[in-house]
């Protein structure tokens, strides 16, 4: 329970970057190690190891609770010491892994050597060590599963970090005294005596010990780099979620305690059974391969959603990972059976076989992250570690006159595997399936590049219309992180173009997450801007952002005012000294694995402490990925630290919240309007439907008072309990209570017109001119976000566009076409154009310009092709009308529709009842389509 604490507090010190996880784990290694080490070179001197056993889990006791509470405080107190070296990361790291070996140097040695004490305790009573071995093992690791899956899905959401410490302490203060209990009954009696000067010389030769140890060694590495390897294979079918890593975390600690067991019992039945440690090696290595080999029949049925249910996590991570763990637990306690017979004492040996197994599995973890993902990948580092498998087997062999025949037969299993190795596998299936689950049958897309990276596997989607790049989707394992196209763009830089519309002279930015770059591209387009820093855990990410901007000139890491840092966000916000106007973020959702520290009440006040005075802050809240609860539990958290704090459109269930540091205002006409009078952003304005500055204005949901009154009772996201945020699968019907209430546009325009928020920021003549394009907003919210009542006449809305606004893109969205198609479209060759379905977006882009005539020269070149004949000849009917051409649109009626009108008919003769479209037609523009062909 205290490593996972740990782990979790260490996250809010020193921050959730590869680099900092990877240092946490190492120093918390090296501690077991030297628990290990320590016991190893016991030499007879624990004369009473079960008092110092309830010692050692006092001390786990005491340091576990204290560091939970010191290590979150750290962060801010070494700040100081940290900022000149934030971008030298060998310097920063080395501090780091100093200061988190020593703050878990006491408590990691005490757990370290806790194991070789129970060994010796137990092995006094009784005298097959093996069998004591495995069941400490076993119970040892049990232990260990039921406190990983206590703390994720019980303790911390029920009681918190703090609490969950306390419960974790008392059972190590409970357990302590029970076993001082026991030890102070226990006697050093003449027969034990007796035993230690029996067993205080080594049996045989040191190179014997040392294959043993090896092999220990070896077995360690590969295991946990298998839980690396394992991992990042499965989160391509997996969410990346905190319980999700637990859930798998426990099927390999299960297989351990299980292998444990089993090894113990199998001991006690036939003690021959010790001498099977390198048919076991070579097993690992077969079930290494088999498991990988058969796993494309075992995801098959997971393949067209994301997994995220527990029993779909159980169902594809058992088969691959429980069958190696449960052989690795059987692996263990044989080597330590066969150590014990050329080693000192029990202790000693339990001690040298942990020392061993943990540095092992410390750089195995190390190793596949940092080297064998990164480089070989997937598939093939688990070829290699199959490989290592047989070769601690034939380790194992080396010496031995009398090998058993099992071992003949697993090591032939094992050259087979080797042999049949599915090597392509990954390519052929599994890389592709998170990309194909976000291209539907009717789309067309293709993978640009695949990248292992040290975080996560990478894979950068390419979205086709008629052959030709449409946008770009970054997927990270699972995970369709970010997408170019155009409605990602419109909230994505409206946490840009908000911010500097109010605010009177910025100059220096942060962003924190860069996606796939569109934020980051507002801020470059934003001349007025004079230091950019970009902030991003992955340095893959950055690098593989050119499938977006192929072109270097236009790249917005090449602008020379951008300086990048690798680094996690709130650990950078802890140690720089900087301060800035407009701190602007998109992390991944809160629900995704160590995020959720960037969406806490502390984060926010850090983010608050680094504004100037004036400064602003614009941040994502995804709809998409919470439910009501923990949308109320972020909102409060924010809302405690900005007080002015305000919600707003983004797209669909992308919202923004919006805070400043005492802002002053209001700013002027010309400086609000800044953004529409430069060409470069104006442009992109446009295509993201903000035509107009008076369109910023209703996007606004509420302010203070209103997000106040709607989170009353709600208690926050803090760090103490991260588990207040929960993922969207629960129950829908408060988060539809939610939406309904932000999409209901005349509530949002009487709290805009009340709100003191924006009487004080926004220019009064702009305020009131918003009021009128509110409704225009209400159009985009009943149809764009899927909010439109049954049977709403889409050309209703259209038409009421194009003749009571100026507006050209919203009435282009809700035909179908965007700036996506359109940029296609503009750069096509005349051969090009001649295609259908080029036509027909053409002649929306036209008709949205209220250019009918046009539009019905293109629409009707559309008509050649059947799929588009329907919508084609319909915008071509509406265009004809609205030039003026009424009569020629009743005699195209009645001369193309007739035939159709007449097999639509029911089987009584009856006529069908019209369409929206044409019922509208009808009402509006005096075209029935029954009376058009006559009887």
């Amino acid at each position: 329970m205290f490593e996972t604490l740990w782990f979790r507090q260490a996250g809010l010190a020193f921050g959730n970057s590869i680099w900092a996880s990877s240092l946490v784990l190492s120093g918390f290694m090296a501690g077991l190690a030297l628990g290990n080490g320590l016991a190893a070179r016991e030499r007879g001197r624990f004369k009473n190891p079960i008092r110092l056993y309830a010692i050692a889990e006092l001390v786990i006791g005491v340091t576990g609770v204290s560091l939970v509470y010191l290590l979150p405080k750290l962060g801010v107190l070494l700040g100081p010491l940290f900022s000149s070296v934030i971008d030298q990361p060998w310097v920063l790291n080395v501090l780091r892994l100093l200061i988190v070996f020593l703050l878990l140097l006491i408590p990691s040695t005490a757990m370290g050597i806790t194991l070789p004490l129970l060994t010796k305790a137990l092995s006094e009573h009784d005298p097959i060590f093996g069998r004591v071995l495995g069941r400490l093992y076993g119970w040892n690791t049990l232990g260990a599963l039921i406190g990983v899956l206590l703390t994720e899905f019980v303790l911390v959401e029920a009681a918190g970090v703090h609490a969950t410490a306390w419960f974790a302490g008392v059972l190590n203060f409970g357990v302590a005294a029970i076993a001082w209990k026991i030890g102070r009954n226990i006697e050093n009696t003449e027969n034990q005596a007796k035993l230690k000067t029996e067993t205080s010389e080594p049996i045989e030769q040191t190179s014997t010990v040392l294959r043993f140890l090896s092999a220990a060694f070896l077995s360690g590495f590969c295991l946990l780099a298998l839980e690396i390897i394992w991992f990042r294979f499965l989160m391509l079918f997996i969410s990346g979620l905190s319980a999700s890593f637990s859930l798998m975390l426990a099927i390999i600690l299960a297989g351990i305690a299980f292998g444990g067991f089993t090894a113990s019992g199998l001991l006690k039945k036939k003690p021959a059974f010790a001498q099977e440690g390198a048919s076991m090696a070579f097993l690992l290595s077969v079930f290494c391969i088999l498991t990988y080999a058969i796993f494309p029949n075992i995801v098959k049925p997971y393949t067209q959603a994301v997994i995220s249910k527990a029993s779909g996590i159980f169902n594809v991570g058992f088969p691959l990972m429980f069958p190696v763990s449960f052989l690795s637990g059987i692996f263990f306690t044989l080597i330590g059976t066969a150590l014990r017979g050329h080693l000192q004492s029990e202790t000693a040996t339990t001690g040298a076989l942990t020392l061993a197994n943990t540095i092992g599995a410390a750089l195995g973890a190390f190793s596949a992250g940092f080297f064998f993902l990164p480089t070989l990948g997937i598939e093939r580092a688990l070829f290699l570690i199959a490989a290592l498998y047989g070769i601690i087997g034939l380790l194992l062999m080396i010496g031995r006159s009398n090998v058993p025949r099992t071992t003949y037969v697993s090591a032939g299993l094992f050259g087979v595997g080797i042999m049949i190795f599915p090597i392509g596998d990954m390519e052929k299936h599994h890389i592709l399936v998170p990309s194909q689950r976000l291209v539907s049958p009717k789309e067309v897309g293709k993978i640009t590049e695949v990248r292992e990276g040290l975080i996560e596997t990478i894979t950068y989607l390419e979205q086709q219309w008629q052959k030709k790049p449409l946008a770009y989707r970054l997927i990270t394992n699972s995970y369709s992180m970010s997408s170019s196209d155009f409605r990602s763009r419109r909230y994505m830089k409206l946490f840009v173009y908000l911010p500097l519309a109010v605010h009177p002279d910025p100059k220096d930015a942060l962003l924190i997450s860069y996606g796939v770059g569109s934020t980051a591209k507002a801020l470059t387009d934003s001349k007025g801007l004079r230091q950019i820093d970009v902030v991003d855990i992955s340095r893959d990410i950055l690098e593989m952002n050119h499938n977006v901007y192929p072109d270097p000139l236009t790249h917005p890491l090449n602008d020379p005012r951008v300086k990048v840092h690798i680094e996690d966000g709130r650990y950078f916000l802890q140690t720089t000294e900087q301060h800035y106007d407009l701190i602007t973020a998109e992390p991944p959702p809160p629900e995704i694995s160590g995020v959720v520290n960037l969406y806490t009440r502390e984060y926010f006040q850090l983010l608050y402490d680094r504004l100037n005075e004036g400064g602003m802050v614009s941040y994502w809240l995804p709809l998409h990925a919470l439910d009501a609860m923990s949308i109320k539990a972020i909102l409060r958290a924010f809302c405690d630290v900005f007080k002015d704090c305000s919600l707003w459109h983004g797209q669909w269930l992308d919202l923004m919240v919006f805070g400043t540091r005492n802002a002053k205002g209001p700013v002027s006409d010309a400086t609000f309007m800044k953004q529409w009078q430069d060409p470069v952003v104006s442009k992109e304005l446009t295509d993201l439907g903000l035509e107009r500055p008076e369109q910023l204005g209703p996007l606004f949901i509420g302010d203070a008072d209103y997000l106040n009154q709607i989170t009353q009772g709600a208690p926050p996201l803090v760090d103490n309990f991260p588990k207040r945020v929960h993922g969207s699968s629960g129950p829908r019907m408060g988060l539809v209570k939610l939406i309904d209430q932000w999409m209901d546009i005349t509530a949002a325009q009487k709290r805009f017109i009340q709100s003191p928020f924006i009487k004080g920021l926004w220019p009064e003549r702009l305020r009131q001119d918003s009021l009128a394009y509110f409704s225009f907003q209400d159009i985009l919210n009943r149809n764009w976000f899927g909010f439109a009542a049954g049977g709403t006449q889409v050309i209703a809305d259209i038409d009421r566009l194009l003749t009571g606004s100026s507006l050209n893109t919203m009435p282009l969205w809700l035909m179908g076409s965007n700036a996506d198609y359109q940029r296609i479209l503009s750069a096509a060759s005349a051969e090009e154009l001649k295609d259908p379905m080029m036509q027909i977006h053409l002649g929306m882009k036209q008709l949205s310009n209220r250019d009918y005539n046009d539009a019905i020269a293109s629409f009707t070149r559309a008509e050649a092709d059947s799929k588009l004949q329907g919508d084609a000849f319909n915008y071509k009917v509406y265009a004809l009308t609205s030039a003026g051409r009424t009569q020629e649109a009743r005699k195209l009626v009645a001369k193309e529709m007739t035939q159709f009108l007449k097999n639509q008919k029911g089987k009584s003769g009856e006529r069908p009842p019209l369409s929206p479209f044409w019922s509208w037609m009808k009402e509006n523009r005096g075209i029935d389509p029954f009376a058009e062909m006559g009887d």
